[in-house]
């Protein structure tokens, strides 16, 4: 596959891309994690966590280094962020089916646009060494600094940045795949998240 070309395992482009708020999941989590590019192999994640304590005094010391405390975002903060992020993946032509923003971390479920050699040159060649598809970070970048901006306007902002650094974009493999996501994805009103959805615009049931 040429560098920084489409994922082949990509049903058709999609992705279920995953961000963290700045500090609220940081490497040696106890609820699991993984190193850039898998520089270190972690046995474990989210669903079934790394073996308790083995990477406490990892955890310990980079929250020791926040240099503000971990993100947490009110409903409102939520509420400005999803609209922002719709509105700037929108713009950009990316197909997106469903948003959520909760108190930690955002879901998206989208097919981007590939991008043009304009885009590509501007790109750096840490993101375009990988093999990885670049357009998902590239326009999903877009869209949160797009969002933190509108925070900011909003006086809603907080003290650190918004986002933390490398959100994580799954290849969808094909449509049993998509449409579970999509149901997992919306599922996040019902627990407070601000969710968009194609066909039904803003969602937000609270807890």
């Amino acid at each position: 596959m040429p560098a920084g070309g489409p994922n082949p395992n990509a049903w058709h482009n999609w992705y279920h891309c995953v961000g963290s708020t700045y500090g609220t999941w940081l490497r040696g989590d106890p609820r699991g994690f993984r190193t850039f590019r898998h520089r270190e192999h972690v046995e474990g994640d989210y669903r079934k966590p790394p073996p308790a304590g083995v990477w406490e005094p990892v955890f310990a010391e980079r929250k020791a280094k926040l240099s503000h405390p971990p993100v947490v975002l009110d409903d409102a903060q939520r509420d400005c962020l999803c609209r922002a992020m719709v509105e700037r993946l929108m713009s950009d032509e990316v197909d997106a089916v469903v948003l959520a923003v909760a108190s930690n971390h955002f879901h998206l479920l989208a097919r981007f646009p590939k991008l043009e050699a304009a885009d590509l040159k501007r790109l750096n060649s840490v993101t375009l060494s990988d093999g990885r598809d670049p357009a998902p970070r590239h326009y999903l970048g877009r869209a949160r600094r797009h969002a933190s901006f509108a925070l900011s306007a909003a006086g809603l902002k907080p003290a650190s940045q918004v986002w933390a650094d490398r959100p994580k974009c799954e290849p969808i493999r094909d449509r049993g795949h998509q449409v579970n996501a999509a149901r997992y994805i919306q599922g996040h009103a019902k627990q407070g998240a601000a969710v968009w959805m194609l066909g039904r615009g803003f969602l937000f049931e609270g807890t």
